[in-house]
This record gives structure tokens, C-alpha cells and sequence, in this order.
């Protein structure tokens, strides 16, 4: 060996001994990391499966959310030692945000731990940081809402006179009423005046919740006496119809089924038909709709002027807008309307699809003009205080469109079909839309005044598909001609149709508001 090549061992040992302790390190430390990443996955994943789980038993999202991060909170301290904050800035946090239509609750869980070293801090750092997440969601499903009927109807006091808003269902003239697929809600009368058959079902029960009488005749005569109650007139010879192999859910209620001949025995009259007094029992809660927020330029009143080609008006803010002979194309984005301002819509046709309009105080939305439509899918339209309505035989093709109305009416008229279907949150996205999954129209009588209505008239079919809900509005439909096949379930205050046009509720397969009453669903998704 040269002289000049001792001490080389030296230097290889130490290189040698960087490298075993970088390996030391790796195996030691990194196992300890490993251990402590694993037990972190291992908090979160069961602190965010525990608290979807008991956020399925809430009837509702909102009250789901504050129930899961309760619950992962809770878990995560007793089980696992970690303390979980409902703060999106905190380094172990719970999250729990409810989609646009409250049907799906995610849950987010995310835990962070420091691991001190040992070999390591020789060498870079004394302690490393390991973050994991977790994320579970409840899917809450769309179950039968409103029992599963097909017409409710909620106004406590009875009045068999045209054009009030009392309560009942009210079928006058030659009017007929089918319900397939689902039954009916009357909690307070049913009158039937002259109708060859005024309600039928193909399968599905019909219940009442009727008040106040005690006398019940067949024949020719009022069969039901009294202020309230299940009331028929004369000269009707089948009253309703349908399936008596059926069986109740409940003693309370009945079905008049196809039975002949009626007895006119009261008191076995009154067996048949007692007076129930349980409260409406099924959940009726629909959330209200979001209105969008207001933003961009401020175009003030705008009045469109004759124009042989289209006009093109754009997303802002608006104190009024009056179309005037020219068609209209509004480019898809949030219209925000002043208080005290119209959108009126008249002489040609108008194209608004993907749109969202939000009127900021009393204010009406219209359109008119014969033969002339009115575009507007995968829309929203948000009234506080003021009508809805499409008249004088103008058009309107409306799919995938919630109509929100805190304080007013709705009107469709004219002998052209008019076209509105709910949005299907499982197919667009809700939360662009701020429409309500399955609601075509909400009106929610803000004011409480119960004299607000939707009034559906004409000689030609209208396509609605979706729940209506007007629990404090009267629904009134009325024809002479053609079919009326509504694909929607109605829960108002009084309904009444009046007209020799039938008309039909068709609730299957049809794309309603889900009730949130069926069994959720849990899933682990990350």
C-alpha cells in the first residue's frame, strides 16, 4: 500500500455511515410515520362512518348536518383521543355540507398529526407532518312524498261553492278526475256535482280525513250532510271508483269502492264513513328555493324596440324589461330585477334557457302573444311578490324549471300547450340551476293570506311534470277540450276542475320531490 493512500478507509466510512444512518432513519422513522398515518386514517374513516350513521336517522338534511358534526366530534375525543373542530382553517376538522337539494349530506373528516423523529433529526428534521382525510356521504333518496298520494289537499273548512279558497276537492260539472298511481288527501270534503265518475285510481287508496258531520244518505239525495265532511250531489251515479279489494292502513279511513247498490241506512252510513280526527301524519317540508345573487352591469329599464332580427340582452341588473315587436335572446346568467319592476314578455318569441331570474321586491313575470313561445329550460325563476303568468294563447317550453313564488299566482291560459318539467338533480347539476329536484312550481304564500292560486285553463293539454306544492293556494283547472295528463303530484289548499275536459294525475315514473323518508343511504368515499 502507497503512502500516499492511507486514511482513504476513513473517508468511505464516514460516506458510508451518512448512508446507513439515512437508511436507519427510513426504516425507523418511516415506520413510526407509517403506524402514525395509519392510526390517523383509522380516527377519521370511523369518526366519518359514525357520524354519517347518525346523520341517516334525521328526517332532513339540515338538521343531519349539525347531527354529523356533533357526532364527529364526539367520536373522534372519546374513542380516539382527538379533538376535532367545525372550522375549515383548524388542522383536524369535520365539514358537513348538504348538496343543492338536500338529498345527499357530505361529510369531511380530516385529522393531522406531528411525529418526532429519532435517526432523522440527525440529519434533516426533528419532526414530520402527516395529514389524512376522510370523506362520507348520506344519501337520504327520493321515497314517497306526501304518502305517496297523488292530491292533497290541506284547507280545514269546506265551502262547495265555486272560486273560494277553503278547502277540499271540488269536481264541478262534468268534470273527471284520474289518479294513477297514487291516492288522494281530502282534510276536510270532497263535492262531486254532476260528474259521471269523479274519482278513479287504478290500485291506489283514497283517503279523507272529513269533519264535523254525522248524517250520510245515498240516493238521489246529499249524502253527506253537515259543514264539513265527504259531501255528494244528485244525479251522480258513480261517485268514485276504485279498488275495494284494497286494504287501509288504518281503521280512520275508508275506501267507496265500486259497491252497489249505496245503502241508505244511516248509521250503517256512518260506519262506513266515521270522522276521523288524527292530524295529517306524513311529512309535507319542502326547503325554498336559493335565489341567486345579483352582480354585473346595471342596464336599468330597458324597452326593446321593433327589430327585424333578434335582440340580445345579458345578465345584470334590471329595473324593468318590456319586450316589444322583436324576438329576445337572453344570454344564459343571473337577471336581477328591482323591486317594483315587470318582465314583460309580449309580441314575439323569446329565448331565455339557462337563465335565473330573481325579482328583488313585487314584480311580475309574463308572457304573452298568440302562437309566440317563451323558451326557458334549465332555468329558475324566483318571484317574492308578484305573478307568474303565460296568457293569451302564448307559449311556453319550460324543462328542467323550478318557478319559485314567495307571495302570488300562477296562470296559464290560452288554447296552446304550455310545458313545464322539474329539474332531475341526478342527471344536471342543481346547484347551478338553484332549482328544487322534482318541484316544478312552489308557491309558499309568505303572507299567510291563503287566497293566492294556480289556475291552469284552456282547451288545449298542458305537460307538467313534477310536484306542484301550494300548501296555502287553491288549484284550479279548467277545460272543454282535450286531454290533461299532468305527470304531477299536487298538494295545495283546495282543488277544484271544472269542465268536460278529464283530466288525469299520472304520478308513475314521473320525476317528483323525494320526501326524504326512505332509508338512506351510507358511503365511504374516500
Amino acid at each position: 500500500m502507497y503512502k500516499n493512500e492511507k486514511g482513504q478507509i476513513i473517508v468511505i466510512l464516514a460516506v458510508a455511515l451518512v448512508a446507513i444512518l439515512g437508511v436507519t432513519a427510513l426504516a425507523v422513522d418511516g415506520s413510526m410515520i407509517y403506524a402514525e398515518r395509519r392510526n390517523d386514517q383509522s380516527t377519521s374513516d370511523s369518526s366519518a362512518l359514525s357520524a354519517a350513521q347518525t346523520a341517516s336517522a334525521n328526517p332532513t338534511c339540515a338538521t343531519a348536518r349539525t347531527a354529523a358534526i356533533n357526532q364527529a366530534i364526539a367520536y373522534a375525543s372519546a374513542q380516539e383521543g382527538v379533538v376535532l373542530a367545525n372550522d375549515t382553517t383548524s388542522p383536524n376538522r369535520v365539514e358537513a355540507t348538504c348538496n343543492a337539494d338536500n338529498t345527499k349530506l357530505t361529510i369531511k373528516v380530516v385529522v393531522t398529526s406531528n411525529t418526532p423523529t429519532t435517526f432523522a433529526q440527525m440529519v434533516s428534521r426533528d419532526q414530520l407532518t402527516t395529514t389524512v382525510e376522510s370523506t362520507s356521504q348520506v344519501s337520504f333518496g327520493y321515497s314517497a312524498f306526501a304518502g305517496g298520494n297523488g292530491l292533497v289537499t290541506l284547507g280545514e273548512n269546506c265551502d262547495t261553492s265555486k272560486n273560494v279558497n277553503s278547502g277540499g276537492i271540488h269536481l264541478y260539472a262534468n268534470a273527471i278526475l284520474t289518479i294513477k298511481g297514487g291516492g288522494a288527501y281530502s282534510r276536510s270534503c270532497v263535492f262531486v256535482d254532476n260528474a259521471p265518475a269523479a274519482l278513479m285510481t287504478d290500485g291506489a287508496d283514497i283517503l279523507y280525513a272529513g269533519k264535523g258531520a254525522n248524517t250520510f244518505y245515498s240516493g238521489s239525495q246529499i249524502q253527506y250532510t253537515g259543514t264539513n265532511g265527504i259531501i255528494f250531489r244528485s244525479n251522480t251515479t258513480s261517485f268514485m271508483v276504485s279498488d275495494p279489494s284494497l286494504t287501509m292502513p288504518s281503521t280512520n279511513y275508508q275506501i267507496w269502492g265500486n259497491k252497489a247498490p249505496y245503502t241508505a241506512n244511516p248509521a250503517i252510513a256512518q260506519n262506513l264513513w266515521p270522522v276521523p280526527t288524527d292530524p295529517l301524519t306524513f311529512n309535507l317540508d319542502i326547503p325554498d328555493m336559493v335565489p341567486q345573487t345579483c352582480g354585473g352591469t346595471d342596464y336599468g329599464a330597458v324597452d326593446v324596440p321593433y327589430s327585424a332580427v333578434p335582440v340580445t340582452l345579458y345578465p345584470g341588473i334590471y329595473t324593468s324589461i318590456n319586450q316589444g315587436w322583436a324576438d329576445i335572446i337572453f344570454s344564459p346568467g343571473v337577471y336581477c330585477i328591482r323591486a317594483g319592476g315587470n318582465v314583460t314578455l309580449g309580441g314575439k318569441s323569446v329565448t331565455a334557457n339557462n337563465t335565473y331570474w330573481n325579482f328583488l321586491g313585487n314584480g311580475n313575470f309574463s308572457k304573452t302573444g298568440a302562437g309566440y313561445t317563451l323558451y326557458l329550460d334549465n332555468s329558475s325563476v324566483y318571484l317574492k311578490t308578484g305573478n307568474f303568468s303565460i296568457e293569451n294563447s302564448a307559449i311556453m317550453v319550460a324543462h328542467g324549471t323550478t318557478i319559485f313564488i314567495e307571495q302570488g299566482n300562477f296562470t296559464a291560459s290560452g288554447d296552446v300547450p304550455v310545458v313545464l318539467t322539474a329539474p332531475d338533480c341526478s342527471i344536471t347539476n342543481c346547484t347551478l340551476s338553484h332549482g328544487i329536484s322534482g318541484v316544478a312550481l312552489y308557491l309558499k304564500d309568505q303572507n299567510n293570506l291563503n287566497n293566492t292560486t294556480i289556475t291552469i285553463e284552456g282547451s288545449s293539454s298542458m305537460d307538467l311534470s313534477g310536484t306542484i306544492f301550494a300548501p296555502k293556494s287553491k288549484v284550479a283547472i279548467t277545460g272543454y277540450s282535450g286531454l290533461k295528463t299532468l305527470q304531477s303530484q299536487i298538494i295545495c289548499r283546495r282543488f277544484e276542475t271544472t269542465g268536460s275536459s278529464p283530466v288525469t294525475l299520472d304520478i308513475e315514473g314521473a320525476n317528483l320531490y323525494g320526501g326524504g323518508s326512505s332509508i338512506p343511504t351510507i358511503e365511504l368515499l374516500k
